[in-house]
């Protein structure tokens, strides 16, 4: 799997074992954070201890960061590093921080009337200690100004290559420019290119840009007949294209041109360095509705589609979660007429599974806005297995509600695929522990709150909850399903705090046989 360039104060104690069906969980006690700070990332461990992101804010939003250093037992050790230790002359933004080899290294740029420039620093890991800033290239402005340059860094397994992707900055009306830079592990350059696509900016969207084992880099655009038609339900005029960089030449590997459906986006997954899977759910009424998934297979060596599917899903899985009567069979009867569908799925992630066979995995999203405050709604999740052709195996629903005003992270979930077992970690209302259909209580409005884990037979679909962590036994701690790292194969590290008290926290481990 490729890497991206993404964006404590801890004592853990006392540590709780509560073992049930393959799954084993510790946690220990609750510490307090002296600074209105939390973690917006957990680095990675090596044999001298953990490595956290902190960020001033209440959401993490804030520009000042520090790494934190834990020992191996996740207590702490008493050192930070403070990564914006200067006054900078620009606007400071932080692309995070990846560990690569024996280093952690942050990557940040500057913006300035004339562009955006881009550095790095080094962390020792011995030492926790944070080398001088140094230049990795400069974003000059075109005719618009940089800050509107989309960046993209990708890290090869080996770790030997980095590949800097960004767009030129020019008006929506000029050709659309790129450059790709590829640099050794030491942000030494290696290459640079200029390229151009056959089309102006404002018609071009770029969704994908990954790479093989081989370093060969692809870019996925949407493109657009106009951008005036994004909303025409009778002619859906947008496309889908693949590029390639080969021998120095961006060339146009394939087009995939939706088939009088709604396609709002599709995920890339390699099956192999020759064969790329790509699905998305599609729909026949409007952009934010699913009636079915899309699947095809691209051969990389000669842009081939060797396979196409439009897998429309059955009434019954459109009413899977719906309780039995007569609005039931009500909607049913309009579904089967092409007047209703599933209202905002999400496509989330696509997993490869033994014999090129897939996983998709979308999830219920949408947020409302009313008397200034934004409530943020994560429901349920659709789980669909594919063969290699693309044909639906199964497709299941299981239920979810995470209802929270004006702040988002405590909601969604987390994928976990263990031979024949998925596994999606959430928050949930225990009251829904043996929910199939009918209204769900919401996490965040009952005191009967758990962290869940739902596991899926991967042969079937069916599903089973478990309730992984019983809110008394957190302590009024909510857990961050986006924030985790897997400490090795089998042990998955996540985080949680006190959503009124937010300088209480606390950190738990989840381990898998």
């Amino acid at each position: 799997m490729k890497k991206t360039l993404f964006l404590c104060f801890v004592i853990l104690s006392n540590l709780i074992i509560n073992a049930q069906n393959n799954l084993e969980v510790e946690f220990g006690s609750i510490f307090k954070n002296e600074k209105r700070q939390i973690p917006v990332d957990i680095i990675g461990q090596d044999e001298n201890g953990y490595y956290i992101l902190y960020s001033e804010g209440k959401f993490g939003q804030g520009d000042d960061m520090f790494l934190r250093k834990f020992n191996l037992d996740l207590t702490p050790s008493d050192k930070e590093i403070n990564l914006k230790n200067e006054t900078y002359e620009g606007k400071f933004n932080s692309l995070g921080l990846t560990k690569l080899k024996n280093k952690i290294v942050h990557v940040f740029y500057l913006l300035t009337d004339t562009g955006k420039t881009y550095y790095y620093q080094n962390i020792d890991l011995t030492t926790f200690s944070l080398s001088p800033k140094k230049i990795i290239t400069t974003v000059l402005n075109d005719s618009k100004n940089a800050r509107n340059s989309l960046s993209r860094f990708l890290i090869s397994d080996d770790e030997n290559t980095i590949t800097l992707f960004y767009t030129i900055p020019n008006k929506n009306k000029e050709t659309a420019k790129i450059r790709i830079q590829t640099f050794d592990s030491d942000f030494n350059e290696k290459t640079s290119t200029y390229y151009s696509f056959p089309y102006n900016n404002d018609v071009l969207s770029y969704r994908r840009i990954f790479t093989n084992s081989k370093n060969e880099l692809f870019i996925l655009c949407k493109k657009y007949d106009s951008y005036k038609v994004l909303n025409d339900e009778n002619n859906h005029r947008y496309e889908f294209q693949l590029y390639q960089i080969k021998n120095d030449q961006l060339g146009l590997l394939t087009t995939i041109r939706p088939d009088n459906v709604h396609l709002r986006s599709l995920n890339t997954t390699l099956i192999n360095d020759e064969e790329l899977a790509l699905t998305g759910l599609y729909s026949e009424k409007d952009l934010y509705a699913m009636n079915g998934i899309y699947a095809s297979k691209i051969n990389l060596s000669n842009g081939e589609v060797t396979s196409s599917k439009y897998n429309k899903y059955t009434s019954d899985f459109f009413s899977k979660l719906m309780e039995d009567g007569k609005k039931k069979n009500k909607a049913i009867a309009k579904y089967n007429e092409g007047k209703r569908a599933d209202q905002n799925y999400i496509l989330k992630q696509t997993i490869k599974l033994d014999n090129d066979e897939l996983l998709v995995l979308a999830e219920q999203v949408w947020s409302y806005s009313y008397n200034y405050a934004i409530t943020y709604y994560h429901h349920d999740i659709a789980a669909i297995r594919l063969d290699h052709e693309g044909n639906i195996i199964w497709a299941n629903k299981i239920g979810k509600r995470n209802d929270k005003p004006n702040v988002p992270i405590y909601n969604s979930y987390y994928p976990v695929c263990k031979k024949d077992k998925l596994f999606l970690l959430y928050n949930c209302n225990a009251k829904n522990i043996n929910h199939s259909k009918g209204r769900l209580a919401n996490y965040f409005t009952d005191f009967d709150r758990a962290f869940m884990a739902t596991h899926v037979d991967l042969n079937t679909g069916d599903y089973n909850r478990q309730l992984l962590i019983k809110n008394d036994q957190l302590e009024g701690i909510t857990i961050r399903p986006s924030l985790y790292n897997w400490i090795d194969d089998n042990t998955l590290l996540m985080f949680g705090q006190d959503i009124d008290n937010l300088k209480n926290q606390r950190f738990v481990k989840i381990k898998f046989e």
